[in-house]
């Protein structure tokens, strides 16, 4: 074999094999480089809602405390690493531990929590306007890092039409997806239209909320921040605003203007998350469909949209409204164990009236329970708590016992049952927290009659009353109204003589939709060192705990 043809014949053959030869070298070219992954991302959304400052785990009282919801969520975060928490409203209100000690826990919880977005709740107005800008600036727990967002887009300032400075409509945020791409999220938020009926009306002043809620969304769109919101691949509503579910375990709206609620237009939105009614609520809404979620109360559950999100252009897929039970737990993430922590050592120290919060009052041979679900009852926890008024009054005036006295209280200020066994300061005060004035004033026999016959149709729960026996006809109206005096004694009211009756100042100022009319001004009577609302029942308990 000459060498001429050796060296042709092989290059014959290595012409031949060279396709193989590139073929396999493409082949372990893209063995060494990952293909992209084109499969749906689930993203979380996660929420909490109507958590009014529940810090102390209670198993009695069925609260997990806020260091488990931090356990709980941490736990969900690793099962679904792209995700975002906000909250629902009313973050706080409703809660004795909250008050006395200054909120101061409430923005080392939210940091925690991963929350720096917020609808705009009924009790976010419970310290005022001016508190609600600061968003607890003072507090010596505030994070440095941390701040929030409250979003709402139907509050406006009734002079201007423009919106509170302490509020945004909407917000835009992200979500890091695998592989560093950003997924834009935008929040549009909604705060329930009765608003006026449920706070404090000095608390309220000078705004107005729209019940037009499909008008409201509408217009926002069409603006440049609306445009903005538009754009964004998920859109969400973070509202303030009720749900509850039907005999056929359908959400329904429950909301003075539900009907707004029905007009949302498909397409706009991708979930609603709801809150206000304490309700358990998972599911779809509306004629398009719409997924919501609400977890109770007290944060009893993490409310959550898991979203699947195309990876390509970013479209939603698909989407399951799902609620995770939170439960008192054994707490191991740092975040949750330093919140525990501090939240003890507040417990330990904090003191009212120089009595420790965790002071033993009196002692129950069984709870005493008042459910906001059952509120067309008189409760005994609730003529406890008017009897504590009535009290208070008899002490500073120096009443006789033949002097007719009572207690009233609108149902809803009552929040929690009180415990069988030991009852502590922590314990009455969170039955009773708001720590409203109480006032009195000099009504007639008839003017008591008309109150009460509102009181006992109240749409937000009956009228509670102390010492006082109420006699209805077959049409529910008020025909007579008998007061049992300390004596033993019992009494007609006549419709022309004056009694005294005590009450909360919420009910004097339209609150839960009591007509101030019914509080004469010209009728009030002057006193000097009436307690709140709540120190009369600390202080009623006490003295009853000696007996």
């Amino acid at each position: 074999m000459s060498l001429r043809f050796f060296t042709a014949k092989t290059l014959l053959w290595g012409l031949a094999l060279l396709p193989f030869v590139a073929v396999a070298q493409v082949q372990r070219q893209m063995q060494s480089v990952p293909r992209r992954d084109t499969r749906p991302v689930e993203v979380a959304v996660f929420s909490i809602n109507d958590f009014h400052g529940a810090f102390i785990a209670s198993p009695e009282k069925g609260i997990a405390g806020a260091a488990a919801v931090c356990e709980t969520l941490d736990s969900l975060k690793k099962v679904y690493p792209c995700h975002l928490t906000v909250s629902a409203g009313d973050n706080f209100g409703g809660s004795y531990f909250y008050k006395v000690t200054g909120g101061q826990l409430m923005p080392l919880f939210f940091h925690e929590a991963g929350i720096r977005l917020s609808a705009l709740g009924n009790h976010e107005f419970d310290d005022g306007q001016d508190a609600l800008a600061a968003k607890w600036a003072d507090s010596p727990l505030r994070p440095k890092d941390w701040d929030m967002t409250y979003v709402c887009a139907n509050v406006r300032n009734t002079a201007t039409g423009t919106l509170p400075s302490c509020v945004s409509a909407s917000a835009l945020t992200e979500v890091t997806l695998p592989g560093g791409k950003k997924l834009p999220v935008a929040f549009a938020g909604l705060l329930t239209s009765a608003t006026p009926h449920q706070v404090s009306a000095r608390r309220v002043k000078g705004l107005c909320f729209d019940g037009r809620y499909d008008v409201v969304l509408d217009s926002l769109l069409a603006t440049p921040e609306g445009k903005a919101l538009a754009a964004a691949p998920l859109r969400l509503l973070l509202t303030h605003i009720g749900t509850t579910t039907n005999a056929e375990g359908q959400p329904v709206w429950d909301d003075p203007d539900a009907e707004a609620l029905t007009k949302l237009r498909p397409g706009d939105w991708h979930g609603f998350f709801s809150s206000h009614t304490h309700q358990k609520v998972r599911g779809h809404i509306n004629k398009n469909r719409m997924p919501v979620v609400q977890g109770l109360w007290h944060a009893d559950y993490i409310s959550a949209l898991i979203f699947s999100i195309d990876t390509t252009n970013l479209d939603v897929v698909g989407v399951k409204p799902c609620l995770f039970p939170v439960t008192q737990r054994r707490i191991t993430s740092p975040g949750a164990r330093r919140l525990q922590q501090v939240t003890d050592s507040l417990l330990l120290h904090t003191t009212i009236g120089g009595l420790p919060l965790s002071e033993h009052l009196t002692t129950l041979p069984e709870a005493l329970i008042h459910r906001r679900n059952q509120n067309d009852q008189q409760t005994e926890l609730g003529t406890l708590v008017t009897r504590a008024y009535e009290n208070a009054f008899r002490r500073d005036a120096h009443c006789g016992m033949q002097d007719v006295v009572i207690g009233c209280s609108h149902f809803g200020s009552i929040r929690a049952a009180l415990p069988k066994g030991e009852v502590t300061v922590l314990d009455a005060g969170e039955a009773l927290p708001f720590a409203n004035k109480l006032r009195a004033y000099s009504l007639t026999g008839r003017q008591l009659r008309d109150l009460v016959e509102y009181g006992l149709r109240c749409p937000l729960g009956r009228i509670q009353l102390s010492s006082l026996e109420v006699k209805t006809d077959g049409a529910g109206h008020v025909k007579k109204l008998v007061a049992a005096l300390p004596s033993g004694k019992k009494v007609k009211l006549k419709d022309k003589q004056n009694y005294v009756l005590v009450v909360d100042e919420y009910m004097t100022t339209g609150g839960d939709g009591y007509n101030p009319s019914f509080f004469p001004e010209a009728q009030e009577v002057t006193t000097e060192n009436m307690p709140t609302t709540t120190d009369s029942f600390i202080q009623y308990l006490k003295e009853i705990g000696k007996k």
